[in-house]
């Protein structure tokens, strides 16, 4: 299947669906994520998934565990948009999780990441 995941982005970020049918794209794209080796593919979904959370509220609503046994395979890019996508969530379960991406790589602005999970909590 040959998805433009930058496409669903779009839809996400301005599309006329309802939050129901965002969080369903949102869930799909994370769940593709799972077999995707391709490290652009991957940003382009990642990036689709932090559109839908970035202009509705749906982060608390997505399934974000999905990824959490696979964290480890993804590049520091996907993981940036990892943690901003925890953050939005305002689930502090994701707070140890963050850190642990922090440690891994000590570039990524977690302290941000950290301060947004709490005040969406």
């Amino acid at each position: 299947m040959n998805v433009n995941y930058d496409d669903l982005g779009d839809v996400l970020e301005y599309g006329a669906i309802s939050d129901n049918e965002a969080i369903e794209m949102c869930d799909n794209i994370l769940k593709e994520s799972l077999t995707e080796t391709d490290d652009i593919v991957l940003e382009s979904m990642f990036h689709a998934v932090y559109m839908g959370v970035s202009h509705r509220d749906i982060a608390s609503k997505i399934d974000i565990d999905l990824i959490l046994e696979k964290l480890e395979c993804f590049s520091e890019e996907v993981l940036d948009y990892i943690i901003t996508i925890m953050a939005r969530s305002g689930k502090q379960k994701y707070t140890e999780t963050i850190k642990m991406i922090g440690q891994m790589y000590p570039e990524l602005d977690i302290d941000d990441a950290l301060n947004e999970l709490r005040r969406n909590f």
